[in-house]
């Protein structure tokens, strides 16, 4: 039942695959009851905790129980064997080791046949057992008594059982068991230095074992907590074509505790990198340069989890799989040296994932813990994230099959529609002018312009149109093409206008994909139309220009503005809808950004695109 849920299940694959990776194998535990909780993608986090631990109690169980059996015999033989401490009478001591074998052969069978999720009675059994061993020490030798194996059974058996709190409290028994024999030792107290070295060993000894086991007891629960946060909720996929980043960090940081939070990936089929930060609830995700922050570490690390103890320090541990740990020892910085200063990276956890062409690397910032085990944690996340990034793949390719489509109908409509009506149109002005219209030079000159306006669009549309054809190569545009396109924008605008237009591009050589260059003259005669109708604007500097892996359209003009007086970012234009809406839009489609700003007497527009350097 568990295994076809198992393999059935997206939420706990990847932890049975991370385990049996560490060399681990997972247990396979009843969570119907767990489950049942579960409504919608929530689950009751208290009652799963009290389902799981149940079922670890019950399991430990069977193991006490073999053990508790084992001891009885044991000390039934060191009873017989012992000659040094006679137990007085030796009956009594005979009689209630051989009740405890009985015993303990019961429990077993009790705990042996019984369905896991039914065991009862542990604490009674724990009872027994501290009983018994008080009682046996008390009648032989006290702190020097040969049945002092017991205690340290009952001290593991109460940490397998309530982890630290079992520890705790029962290492407090043990110790006052201990302290009173001790004090009321008749011999030790007459002779100061018979005995007193092994009261204080064993008193001693179950300290030391108390700090140990509460230490281990709090461990499993704070790992334990971890997989039950594991399988708590899962992180639902954003609706459109956005990136999953902010859910994916949320879940990563909710799971391990960890105070920041940074996913670094790109995509072969975008020209950038893409960097999402968590921190305080907030997620912020941005376009990077290519090369800024990649790689963000080391070739030989790519495909390593590793632990990253003091990044400014390059010490961190390389996971080399099956729970293997080394440190590195690279003359090579591990990691990308602007990402560990940009971020103040100190401690850490980082994994990789990859699907497809994409490439991603977490990082999980200063985990309240770093053990060993917060890689395997993290490799669970890292597998449960990459499952959102698949179901985003996949998205982004239906939605870009239906675009395809709906620009094939778009282009059709287009071809058949608008550029008809110029043609026509252009035909007709052809046919006024043979009319004899050309006799007024100043006249003919004007219709020469609009015909020469009708032919440039019709230009522009077409090779619009084969841009959205399927199969169509999004190569760059010569720069020829580019710079006479934009030269014939500028004097066209500046026609259509009546206004000085002042056009720039640089690098010289800059190349753009048909599609965005068609986006940009589209941004640029928006513009233009703005600043003239709205702005009463009549001068215009626009520059085109590459810079820091980005491409900046820069549009200012003499004109009035838009009513404020500093710079206008492009969340807050967005925030209180300012601006215009058209050019936000068009920008935020290429996944670029608007600002406006207000220098002197120029109202500046500003548009920000990702682009290959």
């Amino acid at each position: 039942m568990w295994d076809d849920w198992i393999k059935k299940s997206a939420v706990l694959q990847p932890i049975q695959g991370s385990f049996r990776h560490y060399g681990w194998a997972y247990t396979k535990l009843p969570l119907n009851r767990l489950m049942a909780k579960r409504t919608g993608q929530e689950l009751d986090l208290a009652a799963g905790r009290k389902v799981w631990m149940n079922t670890f109690r019950a399991r430990a169980d069977k193991v006490i129980a073999a053990g508790r059996i084992l001891l009885a015999i044991g000390s039934l033989c060191i009873a017989w064997l012992d000659s040094t401490h006679r137990p007085t009478p030796p009956e009594t001591i005979y009689f209630l080791l051989i009740a405890y074998f009985a015993y303990a052969l019961m429990a077993a069978i009790f705990v042996w046949q019984t369905e896991i999720s039914r065991v009862r009675g542990t604490l009674i059994r724990h009872v027994v057992d501290v009983i018994v061993f008080t009682v046996l020490m008390f009648m032989t030798q006290g702190t020097s008594s040969p049945f002092f194996m017991l205690m340290p059974f009952t001290l593991l058996s109460a940490t397998l059982h309530w982890r630290w709190r079992g520890a705790f409290w029962t290492s407090l028994i043990c110790v006052a068991v201990l302290l009173y024999l001790g004090a009321f030792d008749t011999t030790a107290l007459l002779d100061p230095d018979d005995g007193t070295t092994a009261n204080v060993s064993r008193v001693l000894f179950i300290c030391v074992a108390a700090i140990l086991l509460i230490w281990l007891g709090v461990h499993q629960e704070a790992v334990r907590a971890e997989m039950l946060r594991l399988v708590q909720r899962t992180p639902a996929l954003p609706e459109g074509r956005d990136w999953p980043a902010g859910v994916a960090l949320d879940y990563a940081v909710h799971v391990m505790g960890a105070r920041r939070a940074i996913l670094v990936w790109s995509d072969a089929d975008e020209p950038w990198t893409y960097l999402a930060t968590w921190e305080n609830g907030v997620c912020d995700v941005a376009h990077m340069a290519p090369d800024l922050y990649s790689p963000p570490v080391a070739e030989g690390l790519l495909s390593k989890s590793l632990l990253i103890s003091d990044a400014q320090r390059a010490r961190l541990l390389v996971h080399k799989g099956e729970g293997r740990f080394e440190q590195w020892r690279g003359e090579e910085a591990p990691l990308c040296e602007a990402l560990v200063t940009e971020f103040a990276v100190t401690s850490a956890v980082s994994v990789p994932f990859r699907v497809g062409d994409l490439e991603a690397r977490l990082f999980l910032l200063e985990p309240p813990t770093l053990a060993l085990e917060d890689v395997a944690i993290a490799e669970i996340i890292a597998d449960r994230i990459k499952v959102l990034f698949e179901q985003a793949v996949l998205v982004r390719k239906l939605s870009d099959a239906a675009a395809g489509e709906e620009r094939v109908k778009i282009g059709r409509d287009l071809h058949d529609g608008v550029l008809q009506s110029l043609a026509g149109t252009a035909l007709q002005l052809q046919t006024l002018r043979s009319l004899g219209v050309d006799g007024d030079e100043a006249l003919g000159r004007r219709l020469t312009a609009i015909q020469n306006m009708l032919t440039d669009e019709q230009r522009e549309l077409r090779a619009f149109i084969r841009a959205l054809e399927p199969g169509h190569k999004h190569g760059g545009v010569r720069v020829p093409e580019l710079a006479g396109q934009f030269e014939a924008l500028a004097a066209r605008l500046q026609q259509q206008w009546a206004v000085d237009i002042c056009f720039t591009v640089g690098p010289a050589d800059l190349r753009l994909p048909a599609t965005m260059a068609y986006q940009l003259s589209r941004m640029t005669s928006e513009a233009t139309a703005n600043a003239v109708r709205h702005g009463a604007a009549t001068k215009l500097d626009i520059d085109l220009r590459l810079s820091a892996g980005r491409l900046l359209l820069t549009v200012a003009d003499n004109g009035i503005g838009f009513g404020f007086e500093r710079r206008v970012e492009h969340e807050e234009l967005q925030r209180n809808a300012l601006g215009p809406r058209s050019l936000q839009q068009r920008a935020m489609a290429c996944g670029g950004k608007l600002s406006i700003e207000r220098v002197a007497e120029w109202t500046r527009i500003v548009v920000m695109l990702p682009m290959h350097p």
